[in-house]
């Protein structure tokens, strides 16, 4: 397996994992809705705002069964991957797909994903 293949992910730095900081995200961060998702965005402590921006993504079971939210995670992945570098630094962000995500096509995700991240970026 060559190290190309290792790099295309999210590696552990570019995701949230600890449930302190989803939640932390969702009562303390900027609220920014799409019509398939919502982003929350918080900016974390000033000794950490040059580190790359950190995701973190909640899919319930509202969505559908375990197939089309793998799915929908996959794409929120793929498309968070693709435009990591215009999130602002030193943020956490959550993305929460709505029920009408599982209806939806990557391309339109991907789109709705980036335009949240625009508004993001705007004070």
């Amino acid at each position: 397996m060559s190290d190309k293949g290792r790099q295309q992910g999210l590696g552990r730095r570019d995701r949230l994992r600890a449930r302190s900081s989803f939640l932390a995200a969702q009562r303390r961060g900027r609220r920014i809705s799409g019509r398939n998702l919502v982003l929350y965005a918080l900016s974390r402590p000033e000794q950490e705002r040059k580190e790359r921006a950190r995701i973190g993504l909640t899919v319930s079971k509202k969505i559908g069964n375990a197939v089309v939210r793998n799915r929908v995670k996959r794409w929120l992945r793929e498309s968070y991957r693709r435009m990591a570098s215009s999130a602002p630094g030193g943020t956490d962000l959550v993305v929460i797909a709505r029920s009408a995500t599982a209806h939806s096509t990557y391309q339109r995700t991907a789109e709705e994903l980036s335009e949240l991240l625009v508004r993001v970026a705007m004070p």
